[in-house]
């Protein structure tokens, strides 16, 4: 799930505002290995591998994600989850200042609090690129593409190329545009070799190339981004992409998967390097 939903704006906005994180083993060894964590848990979740489990301060159980689940599926459950537990979603008092003052503060965090229609409607107000940016986020998230082609028309073009770019690959992507999507995204990623949204970028132009059945040229991608972004927050999506030929069970966000039942760590360690090669023989080819 760090490859997915843990990886996503939204669910990690979201759960820093609403919820106290604890990532822990539940084998109790390795990295987050906690017994009490373990322990606390045990009987309590319908299962034992990755998912977000939700508590009350109290310590009840008030529900857990999907087994693997999506970064849509768990960012909805997690806005439901508040839904239906509104004492669990009263504003802080530094909220409540923000919310009532109104302007660029209130529309962050209407969008951190993933109230979407709200900051689509808070955003619409404010001037200025963020805002834009912003609504084209939203609106590219909600799939209205109308309004994602009218927040990206209110942008100076010239200084913000690399966004107009970026944002472009995401509509090709979502409308399953392959060809075009990595054709454009190739360029950009060119035109645009610095900047912010590079890892993005990377992913989507890997998706458009895994589904042109280019699968060498998809885990170049992908695995730029994991040797030259390490700290990004994408950088374990795209290593777990990389690794997709040999996962157990099925990338959302990629097609072709073949159920390979169980296998251990050293099995996507094992892929990573495949892919890693890959990515040094291709180096060249993209370099020149």
């Amino acid at each position: 799930m760090r490859a997915g939903a843990f990886c996503d704006d939204r669910v990690i906005a979201l759960m820093n505002r609403r919820f106290v994180n604890y990532y822990y083993n539940r084998s109790g060894k390795g990295e987050g290995g906690n017994a009490d964590a373990a322990a606390f848990t045990r009987g309590r979740t319908k299962n034992p591998y990755a998912f977000f489990a939700a508590f009350a301060p109290d310590g009840t159980y008030l529900g857990e994600t999907p087994l693997y689940g999506t970064k849509d599926e768990v960012f909805t459950w997690l806005r439901e989850l508040l839904d239906e537990h509104p004492d669990h979603d009263k504003p802080t008092a530094d909220e409540g200042r923000a919310l009532e003052g109104g302007g660029p503060g209130a529309a962050r965090l209407l969008d951190e609090l993933g109230r979407h229609a709200e900051a689509r409607k808070a955003w619409a107000a404010v001037e200025g690129s963020e805002a834009r940016l912003a609504e084209a986020r939203l609106a590219r998230l909600a799939g209205d593409w109308d309004a994602h082609a009218a927040a990206l028309g209110r942008l100076d073009a010239e200084a913000h190329a690399a966004d107009l770019a970026a944002e472009k690959g995401h509509r090709l992507v979502a409308s399953k545009s392959w060809a075009e999507a990595r054709e454009h995204l190739e360029a950009a990623l060119r035109a645009h070799p610095k900047g912010p949204r590079l890892a993005e970028m990377r992913f989507a132009a890997g998706v458009a190339c895994w589904f042109l059945d280019d699968r060498d040229w998809a885990k170049f991608h992908w695995m730029w981004v994991v040797e030259n972004l390490p700290e990004d927050r994408l950088a374990m999506r795209c290593r777990i992409a990389a690794a997709a030929e040999a996962m157990p069970y099925e990338n959302p966000e990629l097609g072709g998967f073949k159920a390979r039942g169980m296998i251990g760590t050293e099995h996507i360690v094992r892929e990573v390097a495949r892919s890693r090669a890959v990515y040094l023989r291709l180096m060249p080819l993209w370099a020149g």
